[in-house]
């Protein structure tokens, strides 16, 4: 994933069953490196290397989501 990448909230790291896939699109604007972070680890992994700061089609800008929340759609 890097800068200017069309992305759209994914369901890599939690899935409910009443709640259909969020087809709103953004593009990602900035990235942070989670190095520095007191993230564990472990959690890292899972959640994804970067925080990504992502530009939302209705307006929206959303910061420090996880990497791996997000479905890349065009890069």
């Amino acid at each position: 994933m890097k800068v200017g990448d069309i992305v759209r909230q994914g369901d890599k790291l939690v899935k409910i069953k009443e709640m259909k896939r969020s087809e709103m699109l953004g593009v990602v604007i900035g990235m942070i490196a989670c190095d520095a972070d007191p993230i564990p680890v472990t959690w890292r992994k899972w959640l994804g290397e970067n925080q990504v700061t992502v530009l939302w089609a209705n307006g929206k800008m959303t910061e420090s989501m996880a990497q791996n929340s997000l479905e890349i759609i065009s890069d």
